[in-house]
């Protein structure tokens, strides 16, 4: 090691002057920063756009690895020794005396924690174990910088990051040293940060995080003892309350270390599955660690998923683990791909397995497609005044999502098939609508890619095919939906494919829009029309949900979807919760855009292809998956 301490900042501007006097080319200590706001001669790199979790992954990435520790320290933190040492010295002495895992100081004025105000538990140590402090003061190992760093940012890169760093603490906590020899103020308070402008969009990051690493997590039933109800175990401070109430009461105090390698794989797996993807790639440098898949551990990957079959994927349950592990078990591979980005990659080569190219198809609905222009009809608002009808009416089958038609200048006037996912919202106004019209007006055929239908009084679902195949009969319209003949359900194939997640996006100006983890029926219906032997399908009046933007109601649905099936908190209203839409985009455009008979509207292609959108997929292909099964 060339010197004991490195000191790293991130600041907007202009480093601290108190910190560049404090540590800037001294003896033991050098001093690196980087800026996001404006560019600065000395910084070690200019980051705008950045979030204050990605400043730390570049700082920890790029600094020469030729220190003992590694501080990082928030630019506007005042120190306040408290005995006679200056703040290096006193740091100095701190590591001397207990070669810590990682060494914070005690927290002072504009810290909110309930340890600052206790000037009691202050004065009976010179250094105590305080679990889960602030992360804008952490003294690092070298041993662990790949331990901690990167820093995870799929979550939002802000205090569920902080909360992570903390949790993956544990396995050291006796040698997490909070020295009582120095105070440290948080000096200036960004009201502007995302965690301070709204406390519970933080907390369900967090909420998320945790979600995500705690089945790696190993001493679980410690926490669950600890609850009254199961669902409490989701709740991200769960684990910080647990620690912090345990060290407190024992007044835990650190021990000094003589090792000069904290990762110690065995004393690490005592607290977590090493398994689990956080852990991925741990093994490598995190100054050379890919940040990406290249060619090399590209080919290997593509040559495994162009392998997966349809019937791989027809299941009920979640059958990406596995080919994960599969993929990830060959020695060949630099960099352990996640499940999130399998599924990525496997739409964007995959050619075989693909759910519209081994859909089992029925033969009438076949015949009567074959060589044929399809319009696909949807009631998005953005047709309203296009006069867009007399082409839709040109195709030579127009299938329609539903029957409800808003104005025919605008959505066309035919109805050649209807595509309804036959729910308790939109079966039954379905099937009325048939019975009450002419037996010439009716559609020629009826198709569904959902599988359940409606609740029954014991919790269990009744499916599609047991509610609707009898109605369909009386009204002598051929009923097309995805079940098998073994039970199996073709839909499960597509839903794996699309691989939909649960979560919340938050856009400007503070609104929020929850996805369930589902997609849309009329996007399985594209599918399921590609898998059949037609010569074009050009879309209209779909745009999902305005690319999934918070809107109203009367954006989401047209006047005649109100009209027929009553408005929001009514039986059959809107529904309040949107299915996913990122899921479905990035489909889209890994799969079906690819499929020369596939067309849409240029409307809709440029939401498709611009650039916020294209940062929003980005984020979420690193999204986990938490549901592991279908309905």
């Amino acid at each position: 090691m060339k010197k004991k301490l490195c000191v790293l900042q991130v600041t907007p501007s202009e480093p601290n002057s108190d910190h560049v006097e404090y540590f800037k080319n001294k003896e033991d200590c050098d001093f690196y920063f980087v800026t996001h706001d404006d560019e600065h001669q000395d910084a070690m790199e200019f980051c705008p756009n950045t979030t204050w979790v990605d400043t730390r992954n570049i700082l920890a990435k790029n600094v020469p690895k030729e220190y003992e520790y590694y501080a990082f320290v928030d630019y506007d933190y005042v120190f306040r020794p408290q005995r006679k040492l200056a703040v290096l010295e006193q740091i100095l002495e701190d590591l001397n005396d207990f070669n810590p895992a990682v060494l914070t100081y005690y927290p002072g004025n504009g810290l909110i924690t309930p340890y600052a105000k206790n000037t009691a538990y202050y004065e009976s140590f010179d250094h105590s174990v305080i679990p889960f402090t602030h992360c804008g003061l952490k003294i690092v190992h070298h041993s662990l910088m790949n331990w901690f760093f990167p820093m995870v940012t799929r979550f939002g890169g802000g205090v569920d990051a902080c909360h992570l760093f903390n949790i993956l603490e544990i396995p050291f906590l006796k040698n997490v040293v909070c020295s009582h020899k120095m105070k440290y103020d948080n000096g200036v308070t960004d009201l502007e940060t995302p965690h301070n402008q709204n406390g519970a969009w933080s907390k369900y990051r967090m909420d998320e995080m945790w979600k995500w690493i705690s089945p790696a997590f190993t001493k679980s039933n410690l926490l669950k003892m600890n609850i009254n109800h199961p669902s409490q175990f989701n709740d991200s401070l769960l684990i910080k309350n647990f620690f912090v109430d345990l060290f407190r009461r024992k007044k835990v105090t650190p021990e000094k270390s003589q090792t000069n390698n904290f990762y110690d794989v065995k004393r690490i797996a005592k607290f977590f599955n090493l398994d689990h993807e956080r852990f991925y790639n741990i093994e490598q440098d995190y100054s050379n660690r890919p940040e990406k898949i290249d060619n090399h551990d590209f080919k290997i990957i593509k040559e495994y998923l162009e392998k997966i079959t349809f019937d791989d994927l027809l299941t009920d349950k979640d059958p990406w683990d596995n080919f994960v592990n599969d993929i990830n078990s060959d020695k060949k591979l630099k960099y352990k791909i996640t499940t999130s980005e399998c599924v990525d990659i496997y739409q964007k080569v995959n050619t075989k397995g693909l759910f519209k190219n081994c859909n089992k198809r029925n033969e009438e609905l076949n015949n009567y497609l074959k060589d044929k222009r399809v319009a696909f009809v949807g009631p998005a608002p953005y047709l309203n005044g296009q006069g867009k009808g007399k082409l839709i009416d040109s195709y030579d089958v127009v299938v329609r999502i539903q029957h409800g038609i808003k104005n025919k200048d605008d959505y066309g006037s035919r109805s050649d098939i209807i595509q309804s996912c036959l729910n308790s919202n939109y079966g039954p106004p379905l099937v009325e609508h048939l019975f009450n019209i002419p037996k010439q007006e009716r559609p020629k055929f009826i198709i569904c890619n959902d599988t359940a239908s409606q609740l029954k009084r014991d919790g269990t679902w009744q499916f599609v095919d047991e509610v609707y195949e009898k109605p369909f009969q009386d009204l002598e319209i051929p009923f097309i939906y995805l079940k098998n003949s073994d039970g199996t359900w073709n839909r499960w194939v597509l839903y794996w494919e699309v691989y939909a997640k649960k979560h919340i996006e938050r856009f400007k100006g503070n609104k929020f829009t929850t996805y369930s983890a589902n997609f849309n029926s009329g996007y399985g219906a594209l599918n399921m029309l590609l898998s059949y032997d037609i010569k074009e399908l050009a879309v209209f009046g779909l745009d999902f949900y305005n690319t999934g933007i918070p809107q109203t109601n009367d954006q989401k649905y047209n006047s005649e979807y109100i009209k027929s099936y009553g408005a929001e908190g009514t039986p059959n209203g809107p529904d309040k919760i949107l299915h996913d839409q990122l899921s479905q985009m990035m489909h889209c455009k890994n799969v079906l855009l690819k499929d020369k008979r596939f067309k849409m509207d240029d409307h809709v292609l440029n939401l498709l292809n611009c650039k916020d959108l294209n940062n929003r997929i980005k984020k979420f292909i690193q999204l986990p998956k938490f549901k592991k099964d279908t309905r």
